[in-house]
């Protein structure tokens, strides 16, 4: 067991102990309540469930990450997802993305989970400003907010079941690869984590 998921392990522990005194000094609902925030964080402990990768690729200015370059083309996306509970699950992710003449990216997802059948998903994003877009999901809840700090794009959106997502994608030095870590959270913890490999392909 690393550090991190010992320390998870231990602060779960002092959140039950607490729950216990919570319960039995007749603040039931307050009791109940850690119980529950103890066993999510006891759950991310053990091995196999949502938690970020210790290892994150690396902050740097260059190269400068453009969506809008990046993702024109086809591109091809394998990684790995891991849910609460559940058993990691590959995943392959299949992209076309295409810029019209207005400067709006459309880009055209199949996304092979598992042994799932193959669902398919559209963004279309526009550029705001140097460094921020905007845009839509097809499975989302709501607008897709993107943000670029040097090689690294933010996207934040919510789900259609209301879980908030947060995707990393850091550019590779060669520009024609990056990584994904996305997480979605429920009462902000993660409770699915991908880490994610993409690469552009030559048509």
């Amino acid at each position: 067991m690393t550090v991190g998921l010992a320390f998870r392990s231990w602060f779960a522990n002092k959140l039950m102990f607490a729950a216990i005194n919570s319960c039995s000094s007749g603040a039931g609902a307050a009791g109940r309540w850690l119980q529950f925030v103890a066993v999510c964080v006891l759950i991310q402990a053990l091995p196999g469930c949502a938690y970020l990768p210790d290892q994150q690729p690396a902050f740097v200015s260059s190269p400068v990450f453009d969506p809008m370059i990046f993702f024109s083309g086809r591109t091809e996306g394998r990684g790995i997802l891991k849910k609460i509970l559940s058993s990691p699950t590959p995943v392959t992710v299949n992209g076309r993305g295409i810029v019209d003449e207005k400067g709006i990216l459309t880009l055209d997802q199949e996304v092979l989970e598992g042994d799932k059948s193959a669902r398919k998903r559209s963004w279309r994003i526009h550029r705001v400003s140097s460094n921020i877009y905007r845009g839509s999901l097809s499975d989302a809840k709501g607008p897709v907010a993107i943000s670029v700090d040097d090689n690294r794009m933010h996207i934040s959106f919510t789900m259609d079941g209301g879980f908030p997502v947060d995707q990393y994608i850091f550019l590779g030095a060669d520009g024609q690869s990056a990584t994904n870590i996305m997480a979605v959270r429920k009462l902000g913890m993660s409770v699915a984590v991908l880490d994610e490999e993409i690469a552009k392909i030559s048509e």
